[in-house]
Parts: structure tokens; C-alpha cells; sequence
């Protein structure tokens, strides 16, 4: 299970200077900013380090803002989270609601900060986690060689080998988008 962090806050967005920039404002406010270029590295962050609030850009390459806030209101659903980009949108999909946005203009920084000390406050103490019972994905064998997988971190779908070469088995792929281990279980065809 990761640690919780009661002084860190996760800054998701591609632009390195934006990162540093905002790293900086937090911590003369006292956080400690943990850093992601995109919503796949933040996760790979997630698996050891739980953070107070995270700050992620909406337009990202590999996995976008509102994929990877989706993510984190299904994993993490105690963890406040703050938009942050060039344009926001006037409508959010269903799951990718922020907590709070803001637009990305160095006027708003400031204010930007005052908000994470205001949700760091009102945000539980310990962070609640779903309940995840550890099972494997149950597949069935695929074509050419390959079984098709859906990551239980990134919830992305993949293809991995099954190197088993038989039509039951067990093992563990690694997903081909976020690196996460995924136990898997292939279970023969029914007869027709």
C-alpha cells in the first residue's frame, strides 16, 4: 500500500517550466511537490506515494487530464484534485469533475496555492482506498499468440504474450502503458 504524504503535492503537466514554476510557490507555502510529465508517470508515483492534493494539466500526451482525474476519482477518491490548463472547458465528463481548476497564467499561481491549503485542510487525514481484492483478470486465449488484458492501475487495455503456449494458464504481464503488473488467468474455451 503507498504511504501517505501530508505534505506533498503532485504536479502532473508536460511542461517542465509549469512544473517548476508551480514546485516553487509550493514550497515557500511549506509542500513538497512530487512531479509528473504526463498522467501514466503520476501513476507510476501513485503506487508508492499518496499525496495531500494533485494538480494536473487537462491536455497531456499519453494519457490526458481528464482520463488520468477519472483514474484518480475511481482509486483515490479522497485525494482533492485541482485543474490546471491553458483552456477550460465550460462542461466536465462525467468522473473527470475537478475539485477545483484553474487556467494556466502566472496571475493565478498565487491563488492556486491558496487553494491547496484550503483543500490539504479540509481533506481526510487518512486517505480511504476502495476495498481491491487482489484476483486475477480472467481472459481467454487469443489469436497469434496473445491474450488482451485490461491494467487494473491505468485501466487501459493491452495486448501481452501468452508465452504459457497452452489455453490455460496463469502469470503476470506488464502493462504495456503504465508498467503495472497484472496478474492474469486464462481459462480454456467452453466446447461448442
Amino acid at each position: 500500500m503507498p504511504a501517505a504524504c501530508a505534505s506533498c503535492v503532485l504536479v502532473v503537466d508536460d511542461e517542465s517550466s509549469i512544473r517548476d514554476l508551480l514546485s516553487r510557490h509550493l514550497e515557500e507555502a511549506g509542500y513538497e511537490a512530487l512531479h509528473a510529465g504526463d498522467g501514466l508517470h503520476a501513476l507510476v508515483i501513485l503506487r508508492n506515494t499518496l499525496p495531500k492534493v494533485i494538480i494536473s494539466d487537462l491536455q497531456m500526451p499519453r494519457m490526458s487530464g481528464f482520463e488520468f482525474i477519472e483514474i484518480v476519482r475511481r482509486r483515490f477518491p479522497t485525494i482533492p484534485v485541482i485543474a490546471l490548463s491553458g483552456s477550460i472547458p465550460s462542461e466536465f465528463p462525467a468522473g473527470t469533475e475537478p475539485d477545483r481548476w484553474f487556467e494556466k497564467r502566472l496571475g493565478t499561481f498565487a491563488e492556486l496555492v491558496r487553494a491547496v491549503d484550503e483543500l490539504a485542510r479540509t481533506a481526510p487525514h487518512d486517505v480511504r482506498l476502495p476495498q481491491v481484492i487482489s484476483i486475477p483478470i480472467r481472459t481467454r486465449p487469443g489469436f497469434d499468440g496473445y491474450i488482451t488484458l485490461t491494467c487494473t492501475e491505468c485501466l487501459r487495455t493491452f495486448r501481452a504474450r501468452n508465452g504459457h503456449g497452452t489455453d490455460a494458464a496463469a502469470g503476470i504481464a506488464v502493462c504495456t502503458h503504465c508498467e503495472a503488473p497484472v496478474q492474469f488467468l486464462i481459462e480454456n474455451s467452453p466446447a461448442v
